[in-house]
């Protein structure tokens, strides 16, 4: 779990759940989501990506990846939204989102560890792809300092296919994000015919991790309609009260405009 050596004198004080998150990131919204399920009391940092709030040195040296979701719990820090909801899940375990047979545990895991992999590489190149690199330009100042920020190389590469002067992202790169999602949605609609949910016919973890990738993905134009079973799976999800609090609430209200959010 990668918990943070912060050097934040801010994060290293604070009491209680306080999570730094972003309306619209799904990553955000998964950690928001167990935290509604769970009726956990928390404070909100809510970081404006639009504004570029997350590229400044305060906020690396919470997070040194520059992203959201970062939960600190008791001056503790923990980043990468999917080790946030295995971090809740033991310290918080009641009510518990793992309540499948010892032999299908790892399967949920399997499920949270994919959704972590494959986000950049996936979901996030079809996102900017499609919307977001359009709305979040950087200027060469902006660019500059994102790059002397971030340590990340595989993070650093990425930007620069999209933040550096004259770049974008191709079309050969929004097709290998597709054909990788295509091969985990293949599963998860496999999984879906005899069940309402991913694992073990229970809502979990895997459940929550996942739901809100499917929100980000339609707002971006990802066509669900070749995946029935997902479909009326996101129905039954989206549904939720915690769901719409969590996170269909933060889109609607949010400042990129409009999008349909359910």
């Amino acid at each position: 779990m990668p918990i943070v050596e912060t050097s934040s004198s801010i994060a290293k004080n604070l009491e209680g759940l306080h999570l730094y998150h972003s309306d619209r990131s799904n990553c955000s919204a998964r950690v928001r989501l167990l935290l509604e399920e769970k009726q956990l009391p928390w404070t909100s940092h809510h970081i404006n990506l639009k504004k570029k709030e997350n590229v400044t040195e305060e906020y690396f040296a919470i997070n040194p990846k520059g992203l959201v979701p970062a939960l600190v719990h008791d001056g503790v820090v923990i980043t990468e939204s999917n080790d946030i909801l295995a971090h809740l899940e033991e310290k918080f375990p009641e009510p518990g989102f793992r309540d499948v047979p010892d032999d299908e545990q790892a399967e949920i895991d399997w499920w949270l560890k994919t959704s972590g992999d494959i986000h950049l590489p996936g979901i996030k190149t079809l996102q900017y792809y499609h919307r977001v690199a359009k709305i979040l330009k950087k200027d060469p100042d902006e660019y500059a300092r994102y790059q002397s920020l971030q340590k990340d190389p595989e993070l650093k590469a990425f930007h620069a296919k999209h933040g550096a002067p004259g770049s974008s992202l191709t079309e050969e790169d929004a097709a290998a994000a597709k054909e990788l999602m295509d091969g985990v949605f293949a599963k998860m609609e496999k999984n879906l015919e005899t069940s309402d949910w991913i694992v073990g016919n229970t809502y979990s973890l895997a459940d929550i991790s996942w739901g809100p990738t499917y929100t980000t993905l339609t707002i971006g134009g990802f066509d669900f309609s070749v995946y029935p079973n997902i479909t009326a799976w996101y129905e039954r999800i989206s549904s939720r009260p915690q769901f719409d609090t969590a996170f269909l609430k933060w889109i609607r209200e949010s400042e990129w405009g409009h999008d349909k959010a359910s």
